[in-house]
């Protein structure tokens, strides 16, 4: 099926698209280069196993439950940390923008703690929240608060000054225009600052659990890795990455259903 008001170039499959072919050949490439250097010998087995080898050990410990529960711990977690420091970075960013007199009392200390690596605060969660979901609630909503933020300080601006006097002139109330005007031009900066936060989420609670967690896939990465058990540490850091690949691709479908009124090229 087409999507409406959108047309499929000559030689282009609705249903294949040569971008998503091209995609999913490179993955196949790589995974073919990673199979033939481990069972080469050029890479001993016990610093890179066979692909083969590590899908197999992603398949066990999927059917075990095993994958489930830690990926399920560090899910939540993600999703928690991206809820709570999404949400505070783009509200605070877009009242910045829409309120210069709040956005210039805020950029001293912005500036001051946004390039602060979030890692660096975790002795710090330790001392004030223990260690569990409460520290990588935090370090995450930390981390994700300020892509956020500059993107919605950003976005405050896209509604230019013509379009707002256009709004006045019809009669709009300041709450109107921001609620009606200055905020759904923004939306399209912001939710692409949310994706960044996102992926930053993922990052940062994997090594958060890393540090300072007994459970989850950063956990279970580090307790492979220590234990010599590489086909395990790889296949979680192969369940990572289908962690990511999964909340990006459900943020997207999201993201694509709150912009439908953009066209397709501007969402």
């Amino acid at each position: 099926m087409i999507p409406p008001g959108g047309e499929v170039q000559k030689g282009q499959s609705p249903f294949w698209p040569p971008e998503a072919f091209l995609g999913y050949f490179l993955l196949a490439l790589l995974l073919l280069v990673w199979e033939a250097a481990a069972r080469s010998g050029w890479i001993g087995p016990d610093l890179l196993p066979p692909a083969s080898a590590v899908g197999g050990e992603l398949w066990r410990l999927a059917v075990s439950g095993e994958l489930w529960r830690q990926g399920g711990a560090t899910l939540g977690r993600v999703l928690a940390g991206f809820a709570v420091g999404g949400a505070l970075g783009a509200a605070l960013g877009f009242c910045c923008g829409v309120f210069p007199g709040l956005g210039r009392a805020v950029r001293v200390t912005a500036e001051f703690l946004r390039p602060i690596p979030s890692v660096a605060l975790i002795p710090v969660g330790i001392l004030l929240l223990g260690i569990g979901f409460g520290l990588c609630l935090a370090i995450a909503a930390f981390a994700c608060a300020w892509p956020a933020y500059v993107a919605a300080l950003a976005g405050a601006g896209a509604a230019g000054t013509e379009l707002r006097d256009t709004a006045r002139v019809y009669g709009f109330t300041p709450g109107e225009t921001v609620r009606l005007v200055r905020l759904p031009a923004a939306m399209p900066q912001v939710l692409s600052g949310l994706r960044i936060a996102l992926a930053v989420a993922v990052a940062v609670t994997v090594t958060t659990e890393m540090a300072a967690s007994p459970s989850g896939l950063g956990s279970f990465i580090l307790e492979c890795s220590l234990a010599r058990r590489p086909e395990g540490m790889y296949a979680g850091i192969v369940a990572v990455g289908l962690l990511g690949f999964g909340v990006n691709a459900c943020f997207l479908a999201l993201r694509g259903r709150l912009l439908r009124w953009l066209p397709r090229r501007g969402r």
